[in-house]
């Protein structure tokens, strides 16, 4: 059934979708550079488009950055709020709910909007557009970065009966109920969310995967010359974050088994709360160069410059989150050492799809064997490169991600009331 004429009239003065996330642009961490993409897209394609984000903090280098602002066809408007370490629980949780206060305080903003594209991260913001529909009947598509709270007990950041937990699951029941989609990274996070969401019906749950941000440079001997290796060295490279869903304990393992081999040497840029441990164990090892967390043309470079590239699950997250790096991986041609569980995707599709070789979690052995066998057979490490660039135009390319999203919200946006 249509909408009644004076409804209709309203919902046709309103913008189409606005991005409700805790990062956006200029920040240039994952979490800003993929909505922004998106709501990027959509405007090139013909929706009217908004975002409400915090401003910007540490992942930014542009300095002042206004308030209101439209980039690219997308309005965005930025909103102070607390902002602490997120190196400590306590920080992290704060962060989470002062910027979700401050959404709330502007909830008017979203009235505007005929839908609203809300975010996990953090786990309590989206209260704010299950307000916003019950205020403005604003439709809700949800995307599942990481499946909270499960991933926060599992990975030992809350206690399964805490209040916090309880709060979040309450969130959660009213969030499925009222959602008209939501995105799943992996095929196993929607079958995930499917089983323990009874909310929530397999119609309305899709698989759309991130994709790689940067642009790929293939000038290999440029980019090694620049961070200061010889052509022959063997890079074994870590980048992105190193905190409670990575698992450290394979790689630190290898760096120090690894470490009397002249030409593999190990190439670390990122953060989060196990970087300390890393930083520390690398000071005796001459195999080992740590960066900071890299973006834009010093990422391209370092991918560029790497043999291999790491990317980790810790033991008990698998189905409920994904490294953002895999996608720049195979988008780089680099092969994949996976340290997850062997029933993960990660290591499935590695095996399957020859892109790389699995180890399991904290298995440092295994990683070094897989390490040795990437460096001893650079025939093998060709094919895995040249099937690494494939799986990516073919499954994640961001085109693929882009096009879902928009006859995603296309379906949603007409859907009859």
């Amino acid at each position: 059934m249509g909408l009644p004429g004076n409804r209709r009239d309203h919902e046709n003065m309103k913008s189409d979708v606005l991005f409700l996330c805790q990062f956006f642009y200029p920040e240039y961490n994952s979490s800003a550079t993929l909505p922004f993409d998106t709501a990027r897209y959509l405007a090139q394609n013909g929706f009217s488009v908004g975002a409400l984000c915090g401003y910007p903090g540490e992942y930014n280098a542009d300095g002042g950055v206004p308030v209101r602002e439209t980039k690219d066809g997308v309005s965005i408007r930025r909103i102070r709020y607390m902002r602490l370490s997120r190196r400590g629980k306590l920080g992290r949780l704060i962060n989470y709910f002062s910027f979700t206060l401050s959404v709330l305080l502007h909830i008017f903003e979203i009235r505007t909007y005929r839908a609203v594209i809300v975010y996990s991260n953090p786990p309590v913001l989206p209260i704010a557009a299950i307000l916003a529909n019950r205020l403005f009947k604003t439709k809700i598509v949800f995307v599942s970065y990481d499946v909270y709270p499960e991933v926060a007990y599992a990975s030992g950041s809350l206690r399964e009966n805490s209040v916090i937990t309880k709060g979040m699951q309450r969130i959660n029941r009213g969030l499925f109920r009222r959602t008209e989609a939501v995105v799943a990274l992996t095929d196993e996070m929607r079958e995930n969310l499917l089983q323990h969401r009874p909310e929530l019906s397999a119609g309305r749950i899709t698989t759309i995967s991130n994709w790689a941000h940067e642009a790929r440079t293939d000038n290999k001997s440029a980019a090694r010359m620049a961070l200061g290796y010889a052509d022959d060295d063997f890079i074994v490279s870590y980048f992105g974050n190193i905190g409670i869903c990575q698992d450290e304990t394979a790689l630190l393992q290898a760096m120090e088994q690894l470490t009397n081999h002249e030409n593999i040497k190990f190439l670390i840029a990122g953060h989060g709360s196990k970087m300390p441990l890393v930083r520390a164990a690398a000071e005796h090892l001459p195999n080992v160069k740590i960066c900071g967390f890299l973006t834009g043309a010093a990422f391209e470079r370092a991918v560029a410059a790497s043999s291999c590239g790491i990317v980790s699950l810790e033991r008990g997250l698998t189905g409920m989150c994904a490294p953002s790096k895999y996608y720049s991986y195979l988008q780089g041609g680099l092969p994949i050492l996976a340290i997850a569980e062997q029933n993960a995707y990660l290591s499935k599709e590695t095996l399957h799809c020859g892109v790389g070789l699995p180890s399991d979690v904290g298995n440092g052995v295994q990683l070094v064997e897989n390490v040795l066998k990437l460096y001893q057979e650079p025939e093998l490490r060709e094919k895995m490169s040249e099937n690494a660039s494939r799986l990516y135009t073919q499954k994640y390319a961001k085109s693929i991600g882009l096009g879902k999203y928009a006859a995603l919200l296309k379906e949603v946006l007409y859907m009859t009331d």
